[in-house]
Parts: C-alpha cells; sequence; structure tokens
C-alpha cells in the first residue's frame, strides 16, 4: 500500500478524509484522495407551461416539471405537489428563483417573482422581494431573479412556493417544457 507524506503526516491511500480536513500536495493525484462534503443535492425545475391571468398575488401552482434538458440531479431530487417544494434531506439551501412573464405593464404599479417559505408546514412567509416598477408598454416581456438561504432543520416542516405579484392581475408566468424559462434552482451547500 502506497505511504503519501501531505502536510507532514504519513496516510495511507485507504484513508479517507473527514469534512474539516483538508490534503494539498502537489505530487498527489485524484485517486490519493476519496471526496469528503461536497454538494449533495442540486436540482432544477420549470415550468412546462405557461400559468396566465395571474392575480395581484397567485402562487405558481401548475405546470412544474423537473428540467431534464442535458441535465440531471445530485443526489435526491426536491419534490413538489400544486407549487409546494419539500426538501429531499436537511441542510442548508440556496434558493434561486427565475421568473419570465409577459402582460400589461401599464396598468400595473408593480410586478415581481418571490420565493415564500414555512418553517411549521403552514403558514408561509415571505422571504424575497423582488418587484419592478411600472413600464411603459403595454405588453412586456420581464425577467427577474431573486435568491433565498434557506436553513431546512425539517424536510416535514420546512417547504417553499413561488408566487408573482402585481397591482392587477392579466400577468402571464411563462414556461416552455424544452428550456428554463420560469425556473427554481435548489443546492445544497451544507449541514444546517
Amino acid at each position: 500500500m502506497a505511504i503519501i507524506t501531505l502536510n507532514n503526516r504519513s496516510i495511507n491511500r485507504s484513508d479517507t478524509a473527514s469534512a474539516d480536513q483538508v490534503w494539498t500536495a502537489t505530487s498527489a493525484t485524484a485517486s490519493d484522495f476519496q471526496a469528503a462534503g461536497g454538494i449533495t443535492v442540486a436540482g432544477q425545475w420549470r415550468l412546462s407551461a405557461n400559468q396566465s391571468s395571474m392575480d395581484s398575488l397567485d402562487f405558481i401552482t401548475d405546470n412544474w416539471e423537473q428540467a431534464d434538458t442535458n441535465y440531471s440531479n445530485i443526489g435526491s431530487a426536491m419534490t413538489q405537489s400544486s407549487g409546494v417544494f419539500t426538501f429531499p434531506e436537511t441542510g442548508v439551501y440556496l434558493i434561486g428563483f427565475v421568473w419570465t412573464g409577459y402582460g400589461d405593464a401599464q396598468s400595473q404599479d408593480y410586478i415581481g417573482g418571490n420565493i415564500y417559505a414555512t418553517v411549521n408546514n403552514s403558514s408561509y412567509s415571505k422571504v424575497t422581494n423582488t418587484l419592478s416598477g411600472r413600464g411603459s408598454d403595454d405588453n412586456v416581456l420581464m425577467t427577474q431573479y431573486t435568491s433565498y438561504v434557506f436553513d431546512v432543520t425539517s424536510t416535514s416542516t420546512h417547504k417553499i412556493k413561488f408566487a408573482v405579484e402585481c397591482e392587477n392581475n392579466g400577468i402571464s408566468a411563462l414556461g416552455n417544457t424544452g428550456d428554463n424559462r420560469t425556473h427554481a434552482t435548489f443546492i445544497r451547500l451544507g449541514d444546517t
């Protein structure tokens, strides 16, 4: 068995690095190390079709699908039911939300796509506030991005959903089954 000296410590090649251990060497190869830590969950969901005529506050409940164009999950996938997303394991997650919409911007003092979270599987609070002001055209295409870091200490109580907010109805969230228009990204950054 090969003995390698790293940072003045002799180790066997079969040793496994712990999460707080860092090994470096100029002569070591990838086979000398076993991965520790890293991203264990990453996935994307998108709208496969438009959700139209959204009201002043409408949650995006329909047409969610896992993104599958030249892509696959890392680890276990998020699950969703009627737009409520459940995490596959506890941990600290980075959640990114891109909302692409279309509608009459002149009749709106504000338009936005936001993230809502619950820690009791019941009452949801707005955790991002991404809003744009009034547009100058009757019908405009708009895209907004927002993100949130969520400490998921329980997969049964900590959940996420996404909303479109506007002053008046008539805004649509755009979706397509072949590319990401309105979509969400979930990346587990580490342990809770």
